[in-house]
């Protein structure tokens, strides 16, 4: 085997290594590509989510306020009922 059979043998191995090469390169962009749409949705998701829970806690909020008031008005009220009972049972 002689040196120009040498560099055949290299020109055709380079030749050949190139298709696995470019394949392993467009998989390599794929996956870059794929990682930033998953990136955007996740993100987007994310954001969506916060929005969620905030409404929830604001929701929330506003019941615990409605339920606040309601129970200070049935204190009130039975307050009220309480101090009458005593007065009738005074006289």
């Amino acid at each position: 085997m002689d040196s120009a059979d040498i560099a055949e043998i290299k020109r055709h191995f380079g030749v050949v290594a190139k298709g696995p090469e470019s394949k392993i390169q467009q998989l390599a962009e794929g996956l870059l590509h794929l990682d930033e749409k998953v990136e955007r949705h996740f993100n987007a998701l994310e954001t969506r989510m916060n929005e969620q829970f905030e409404e929830t806690r604001a929701m929330i909020k506003l019941s615990y306020a409605e339920l606040d008031r309601r129970l200070r008005a049935l204190e009130d009220g039975f307050s009220n009922l309480e101090s009458r009972v005593e007065r009738l049972e005074a006289r």
